[in-house]
């Protein structure tokens, strides 16, 4: 396999000896977080591929998941200048620059390999640049034009916006279960936590091409509940859709979940499927589910691997996916910014 030195997956996605701890005696502890969680619940091989193998991508990311980070990226740097106590209306400026800084690359922080901080103050791989979106849109693609643009309508919408920024990309971590055979620590990046006056509620930014309605039956979501001690979190809509108002394109629906829902995840979900991997990684075998090929954002990255017999799937691997890193879940990311 090729090595690379970047890592092109999410912060949550790490290789299964640092999720698991099996010891000799005693019980077995995990450290779970949505990635890993919803992956086991879709389809053993490809937690296999993807946190044991670390496989990703020799194309790098999608233009979709390109433009979402761009965004989020702004949103990052937009409210921690506001909670830094700069003026609303100049804090979009701040959100601009490090996505514009994403768009085009940070020279210096990509590919760090180093011990230290980069000289650029930036963490690793932190502006990567993108590699799949071009200036103009094309077809489905939209530019990173438009999404500049967007972040621009969206700063202007919430203008004279009285939630109130406490916390932005924060990373909460509680063990959630535990009896005689497991311990399970659940973790969750929380994009912001906002005062809303009603309230202190997680928020989660969310871009989006077409209308849809959020579902609650989201392990991300759940879990931000139960680690914030509430039962609402907000989803920050932010539309990519041009026939749209404001109004439309920037909503904040919450969704909520009662607490005998909360507790039957907390207390029955989590540690059967949590034992379940635990069942996967002891016998090394990770079954296909071929119910999770087709998914409403395409089909899995991994489906001509799966398609292709078995002598011949570590060619498919080597042709396009490489071995990235795995990533640390006990680093700095685990303080928040």
């Amino acid at each position: 396999m090729n090595e690379i030195r970047h890592d092109e997956r999410t912060m949550n996605e790490s290789s299964i000896d640092e999720i698991v701890d099996r010891p000799l005696g005693g019980k077995s502890n995990l450290i779970l977080d949505s990635q890993i969680f919803s992956s086991i619940m879709n389809c053993p091989r490809l937690t296999d591929f993807r946190f044991n193998h670390n496989f990703i991508s020799i194309g790098g990311k999608s233009s979709s998941l390109e433009c979402g980070s761009i965004v989020h990226t702004f949103m990052k740097y937009f409210y921690r200048a506001i909670i830094n106590g700069v003026k609303r209306s100049e804090a979009a400026g701040f959100g601009l620059t490090a996505a514009q800084l994403y768009i085009k690359g940070c020279p210096i922080c990509t590919d760090y390999s180093g011990d230290s901080k980069p000289e650029c103050g930036h963490k690793p791989n932190e502006f990567p640049g993108v590699k799949n979106t071009e200036a103009e849109g094309s077809g489905y693609n939209i530019g990173w034009k438009y999404v500049l643009s967007t972040c621009e309508q969206y700063a202007e919408f919430y203008r004279n916006d009285h939630w109130v920024p406490i916390e932005i990309d924060t990373v909460k971590g509680e063990v959630l279960y535990e009896d005689s055979e497991v311990r399970i620590m659940w973790k969750a990046q929380i994009d912001l936590v906002m005062d809303t006056n009603q309230g202190i509620f997680p928020v989660d930014h969310k871009t989006m091409k077409a209308r849809r309605d959020t579902l609650s039956l989201n392990n991300q979501f759940i879990g931000q509940c139960l680690l914030m001690k509430t039962r609402n979190v907000f989803i920050d809509k932010i539309g990519f859709q041009k026939n749209l108002k404001s109004e439309e394109k920037f909503t904040r629906p919450p969704v909520s979940y009662t607490a005998e829902r909360l507790i039957e995840w907390q207390s029955e979900i989590l540690p059967y499927y949590a034992k379940l991997l635990l069942m996967y990684a002891e016998s090394g075998y990770w079954p296909p589910n071929f119910s999770h090929c087709e998914t409403k954002y395409g089909n899995c990255a991994f489906v001509d691997v799966c398609q292709s017999n078995p002598s011949m799937r570590e060619i498919e691997l080597k042709n396009n996916f490489m071995t990235g890193p795995s990533w640390d879940l006990q680093s700095d990311e685990t303080n928040g910014d």
